[in-house]
């Protein structure tokens, strides 16, 4: 795994050095059975039902947004009640996809090298296709149980990453939902998350959506940049796709990306897939 170099023109981001240790350090967690909040819908990623992981916030209206990068002027009367945040740069933008991109490399290849058939070696397509168990009313494929388990260490790696300067500029699985009021996605805190759950209010978080890595304005996870998804094709030849949402689910019939388009980045960009082998 590659470490990189911290850049002189990147102020801020020198946390991204912290990428090095990410492929062995990060530890292996079940998605299966978890009640947490970043759990609300099934993917092609995932063998745990009853998910709805997925995008969200809209910032400001359309040809509202805060689009001057490292903005330090002070708002104008008119427009007080609109927040102008920093934004990164195409080029800290690239630099965190790379990063992305080296986490989830690593991630692959440690399960398979952890995984007693694979023994380090790809899965087959019949390897992916085959049942290992059943969930309810899903059968879980082998493809789903080593994607889950990639997906989870990929998650820990972006954790690692982010942390210092940067967690001003991204969020690892944000949960966002819509705000009735308004018809906006806002940004949901996870104590407030914590709460309902407590309490028994977990239906408040139904249609909820929980991208893997949201990259916003420095600490206004509401005015999104990009919307990012591990993704983690079995076999590996496959392209990797967009979860799509079933009849029962809220969002239905359409899919991971179009929600996180629609509701994250305001129709105007396309959210990405991050592969072993990059950025899609």
């Amino acid at each position: 795994m590659t470490t990189h170099r911290p850049m002189s023109r990147l102020p801020g981001l020198s946390a991204l050095v912290l990428l090095a240790g990410c492929a062995t350090s990060v530890s292996t967690r079940s998605n299966v059975g978890s009640t947490g909040a970043s759990h609300y819908a099934l993917t092609s990623d995932t063998a745990t039902a009853g998910c709805l992981r997925n995008p969200a916030c809209y910032t400001t209206p359309p040809g509202e947004e805060a689009v001057i990068p490292w903005l330090s002027n002070a708002v104008s009367a008119t427009r007080a009640a609109t927040t102008l945040a920093m934004l990164l740069t195409d080029a800290q933008i690239k630099l965190i996809e790379k990063t992305l991109t080296e986490c989830a490399h690593a991630a692959n290849q440690q399960v398979n090298q952890e995984d007693a058939e694979l023994k380090g070696l790809e899965p087959d397509r019949e390897q992916c296709r085959r049942v290992v168990r059943r969930e309810g009313n899903t059968d879980v494929t082998r493809a789903m149980e080593l994607g889950t388990k990639k997906h989870d260490k990929a998650l820990e790696c972006a954790r690692k990453a982010f942390e210092g300067d940067l967690a001003k500029y991204a969020r690892v699985e944000p949960t966002y939902q819509k705000d009735l009021h308004t018809g906006l996605w806002r940004w949901i805190d996870p104590q407030q998350i914590k709460e309902w759950l407590q309490i028994g209010l977990k239906s408040q978080l139904w249609g909820a959506l929980v991208p893997d890595i949201v990259i916003h304005a420095s600490g206004n996870p509401n005015q999104v940049q990009r919307v990012y998804d591990f993704k983690f094709p079995c076999p590996p030849t496959n392209e990797p796709r967009w979860g799509n949402y079933t009849p029962d689910q809220p969002h239905y019939p359409k899919d991971q990306g179009q929600m996180y388009k629609e509701a994250l980045l305001g129709g105007k960009l396309k959210p990405r897939r991050v592969t072993p082998t990059g950025v899609q």
